[in-house]
């Protein structure tokens, strides 16, 4: 038997709600991670069944302070939002990134990952620049998928993948009505994007719940084992850049923070902000959240 420690937190909480953000298991400790097998990280991952855990090793990459693999209940995944942070928060309380440090960077599968520290609990990190790739013309097959009709899907903007490290599949959608009902159909969702850049969908609306957000999404990844996500922070990246792209916030400067909610559909309220770098050049994304401790123990991996 294998005692591994590790912390829970919460990452991209909304201070005003009780049990919000994404939940995330961090097994940090490097020394027994570096003990176990990829198959054996994905048993963990899928035992505590949370969008993610990760397992810190070292790093690799010259430069990078940690390295980090993140695991979803069904993969293991090169690139992810909310396992960042989480994970950058975790080091810096456990001593393994000094506490007065500023910004640090890690080593994902999709290599280096800067982050900084504004404060003790929010963590900020800078994704590469976004990937605006395929159109996907058929939006009456998308929205079916999640159970839409072709009317509530936006026509001012494109149905189309957006990648800054991990590709989505951004839906516009006319309202919030329409965009909090939707009900996902995993095999649907599948089926439709088979061989597509992404089998992930993101579907926004300009609508908001708090007066202080200015975009409502949901995100559904049945493939990863994540019938919907919390909190995605690799899909606010492309968000941001597809909202000003198209421009689908009319009262939005180029380049001022775009605030997300998520997880509303699923009782994990989310605050995600997200600011694109570099004009219209877009040179890259900067993601940050509050990070929220939640709970620290061991897990006991039986051999």
């Amino acid at each position: 038997m294998v005692a591994l420690p590790y912390i829970q937190t919460s990452v991209f909480v909304d201070p005003r709600y009780a049990f919000g953000g994404n939940q995330l298991a961090t097994f940090w400790d490097a020394k027994t991670c570096a003990d176990l097998r990829p198959a054996e990280m994905q048993g963990v991952a899928l035992e505590m069944h949370f969008s993610e855990s990760t397992f810190v090793l070292s790093p690799a990459l010259e430069g990078c302070a940690w390295k980090m693999r993140i695991f979803t209940p069904a993969a293991e995944v090169p690139f992810a939002g909310h396992p960042t942070l989480g994970t950058a928060f975790v080091l810096r309380h456990k001593r393994l990134i000094s506490r007065t440090a500023k910004q640090a960077t890690l080593e994902l599968g999709i290599g280096a990952i800067p982050v900084e520290f504004p404060s003790a609990e929010v963590v900020r990190m800078r994704q590469p620049g976004p990937k605006f790739l395929d159109e996907w013309r058929n939006r009456r097959s998308a929205a079916e998928a999640i159970g839409l009709t072709e009317a509530e899907v936006s026509d001012a903007a494109p149905v189309q993948f957006v990648s800054t490290g991990s590709p989505f599949l951004i839906l516009p959608v006319k309202s919030l009505v329409s965009v909090r009902k939707a009900t996902p159909n995993p095999v649907r969702i599948l089926a439709t994007l088979a061989g597509q850049p992404s089998r992930d969908i993101l579907v926004f609306c300009s609508e908001t719940v708090n007066s202080d957000s200015q975009v409502h999404a949901r995100m559904f990844a049945p493939e990863l084992g994540v019938p919907e996500d919390p909190a995605t922070g690799s899909a606010a990246g492309p968000l941001a850049a597809y909202v000003e792209r198209y421009e689908c916030l009319p009262r939005h400067r180029r380049g001022d923070p775009v605030v997300i909610e998520q997880g509303y559909e699923v009782q994990r309220p989310s605050r995600l902000v997200a600011e694109v770098l570099g004009g219209e050049t877009m040179e890259a994304v900067q993601v940050s959240g509050q990070v929220e401790l939640v709970a620290e123990g061991t897990f006991y991996l039986k051999r």
